[in-house]
């Protein structure tokens, strides 16, 4: 069975009956679809008490239980050290329920309920957003750093990118005539870059902090959503992505982020090195997410240009200049 005809399954109906049988609250008529290519997102609004709240149904096959009930507990912690982030509801002591519309499909979704908690994106960081930016992921690591193992995957190349390349070559998305090359090019990349990872001590992590999972509430600061993506890796991943370019073309704002950082953990600034090879490493995700999204049918609509002769060109190129 296909995701999407697994996604066929959320109708109008299904979503509002599954979703008022684990509330055991009734709800009005209206679901408003977020945006979220990866998994389902809707929002909904109680009947009586007109409270809003939302509705995340998990891509199938993506993480198991376990997995997200990982990401769950660490939500909880965080927000029990006072860390503005949102955690999902808890019901009759559950987050994570399954959603079974009916016998025919065999592929289990499992769902969660959030509050509703709205807020303003953050484009342009000055100085102070910076350094309140640098406290926040620091006061994160500091509960990831108490995890010394997970069930989510280990951020480093002989793991992490490995798998990656693994569904990228099980597919039919790379297209023949560049597999030898990716292939060498790939490999060459993981052994150098390996052995790199090994001085640095991993911790559990947000795994996917950019702008975008960063929004303002209006006197209550800065909060950071969307943890789909935590990994075990080193601290730097949490940080490389939120840099307007590398470290050293950006030396303000990432000396702004440091003095916020430190405030509250150390930040080993040997760890830097690793960043031109989490992009590399970040470079072959991507060729494997899009691998995996090559089959839903409206992926050529938001992909166009990916997977051409000329994107595996340009893909094998990047990776070949990275220097390690």
């Amino acid at each position: 069975m296909t995701t999407q005809s697994v996604w066929q399954a959320l109708t109008h109906d299904t979503i509002l009956d599954t979703v008022e049988a684990a509330l055991q609250v009734k709800l009005s008529n209206l679901i408003i679809k977020r945006n979220s290519y990866i998994n389902r997102v809707y929002e909904l609004e109680e009947h009586d008490s007109r409270k809003r709240l939302i509705v995340k149904f998990y891509r199938p096959g993506r993480w198991t239980k376990e997995m997200i009930l990982e990401e769950h507990q660490f939500l909880n912690e965080l927000e029990a050290s006072e860390i503005p982030v949102i955690p999902p509801l808890l019901i009759n002591g559950q987050t994570l329920f399954l959603f079974t519309p009916n016998a025919q499909l065999h592929t289990p979704i499992y769902f969660s309920l959030f509050p509703k908690k709205g807020g303003r994106a953050l484009d342009e960081f000055d100085q102070p957003a910076w350094e309140e930016i640098g406290r926040l992921i620091a006061r994160i690591h500091l509960v990831g750093a108490e995890h010394k193992s997970s069930q989510r995957i280990t951020w480093r190349p002989a793991v992490a990118t490995r798998q990656h390349l693994n569904i990228l070559y099980n597919s039919n998305y790379l297209l023949p005539e560049f597999k030898s090359a990716m292939e060498r090019v790939a490999e060459q990349f993981i052994c150098k870059a390996d052995p790199l990872f090994s001085d640095h001590t991993a911790i559990l992590l947000h795994g996917d902090c950019h702008k975008g999972n960063l929004i303002h509430r209006p006197n209550e600061g800065s909060f950071i959503v969307d943890f789909d993506d935590i990994c075990f890796g080193p601290a730097v991943q949490d940080l490389w992505l939120l840099l307007p370019d590398i470290p050293e073309k950006c030396e303000n704002e990432l000396s702004w982020f440091l003095k916020g950082y430190e405030v509250f953990r150390p930040f080993d600034r040997r760890s830097l090195e690793l960043v031109p090879l989490l992009r590399g490493m970040r470079i072959i995700h991507f060729a494997s997410w899009l691998a995996v999204q090559s089959k839903e049918p409206d992926f050529e609509k938001h992909f166009p240009k990916a997977g051409g002769a000329g994107y595996w060109r340009e893909l094998i190129n990047e990776l070949q200049e990275i220097e390690i």
